[in-house]
């Protein structure tokens, strides 16, 4: 498996920061007011209000490029290049708020490292279904049930140790990966910590999150 397409993938699943060039014109990425990002198997993926920029540009099928850095490693960066395409319109179920995902189609990508070096990664490689589960995808989900699902958390460790819930100070996961999680708690009796395991590896984002659904007998989003 190609490292730097691996870490290039994990930059664009789980990205701290960046900027986008849209025909030209640079916008940060406050300025896009996004709803929402994500990786579609190296495929960037926006969702943004109806009247917004990116909405305007998909429809165009405007040119742009794409540059993120990473939440993990060593500093680098992955630029990418290629043009907009609108997706489709959707709307929430619950609050009828409407959004326009909007695709973006790669033609180029390279890894930037810290010291300015520009490494071409093969687009093949990069969008290569095995590293759908990539670092930066379970660091994503690790922080998002750590910090949106403590109380099933605590459900859960309440469930598997026989005690109840209320006992349950503060739990969280402390190292998600493909066969399963690590997970700590404190409760009266001090800091306490276990391991479950999945019942088969997961092989992608949405198997990872079925796993962890059943190990924690929740309804996690």
């Amino acid at each position: 498996m190609d490292s730097t397409a691996s870490i290039a993938r994990s930059i664009l699943s789980c990205p701290r920061g960046g900027s986008v060039v849209i025909d030209g014109i640079p916008y940060s990425m406050e300025e896009l007011e996004m709803q929402g990002f994500a990786d579609d198997g190296g495929r960037p993926t926006f969702l943004c209000p109806p009247e917004q920029r990116m909405a305007y540009a998909g429809r165009r099928g405007s040119h742009v490029v794409l540059v993120l850095q990473g939440a993990l490693g060593n500093g680098e960066a992955v630029r990418l290049t290629g043009t907009l395409r609108w997706l489709r319109t959707d709307a929430c179920t619950c609050c009828e708020t409407e959004w326009e995902e909007v695709v973006m189609d790669v033609a180029n990508v390279m890894l930037v490292r810290p010291t300015g070096e520009a490494v071409p990664i093969p687009l093949d490689a990069f969008t290569d279904r095995d590293l759908d589960l990539n670092d930066g995808v379970l660091h994503r989900n690790q922080d998002h049930l750590n910090n949106h699902h403590g109380n099933e958390l605590r459900e859960a460790v309440a469930t598997r140790s026989y005690i109840p819930v209320d006992t349950i100070l503060a739990a969280q996961i402390t190292g998600l990966c493909a066969e399963g999680f690590e997970f700590q708690w404190v409760d009266e009796g001090g800091a306490h910590s276990a391991r479950t395991m999945f019942d088969r590896p997961a092989r992608t984002p949405e198997d990872l999150v079925a796993g962890v659904r059943k190990a924690l007998a929740a309804e996690i989003c």
